[in-house]
């Protein structure tokens, strides 16, 4: 019966340790299967499209004027912010903005040529467009510009 009783007792002492080792092997969380469960259990942000609408700018320099036609969608974060912009006022104010910063844009050297424009990168203006939005409208995640058109006229 002693006999009996050391051989359960270290049978016992020998499987919990075993178990308790061999735990992190056996038992495995299974893989994530939905991108919030990737980010750590984060649910995703769920984004919400405000077209802007197409609007011209005329950029003029020396001796010729640019025309520049833009159609961009703004996509923001969280309903309660779309909601607070959705109004004709907070519309109007996110389109001027987004104007203002794509006229300062223009005026550097970025659209020099109208050459450049035809190569221009339409995912590299809206991620410009988006950073400079982003520090007066930080719920603006990121940006489509759908259209770009430019003209060119010669000034007297």
């Amino acid at each position: 019966m002693l006999k009996f009783a050391l051989i359960s007792v270290v049978g016992a002492v020998v499987f919990a340790a075993a178990g308790f080792f061999a735990e992190p092997y056996l038992f495995r969380p299974p893989p994530p299967t939905s991108p919030s469960e990737v980010d750590g259990g984060k649910p995703a942000e769920v984004l919400y499209k405000m077209p802007l609408g197409k609007f011209t700018l005329q950029v003029v320099q020396r001796k010729r004027s640019v025309h520049l036609l833009f159609d961009i969608d703004v996509y923001m974060a969280g309903s309660a912010n779309f909601e607070k912009m959705n109004g004709a006022m907070g519309r109007a104010e996110l389109r001027d903005t987004t104007i203002r910063e794509i006229a300062e844009m223009a005026e550097t050297a970025l659209w020099a040529n109208t050459e450049d424009l035809e190569t221009l990168d339409k995912r590299f203006l809206a991620e410009e467009i988006v950073r400079q939005l982003y520090q007066t409208y930080p719920m603006v995640r990121t940006a489509r510009v759908n259209q770009i058109t430019a003209s060119v006229s010669v000034r007297e």
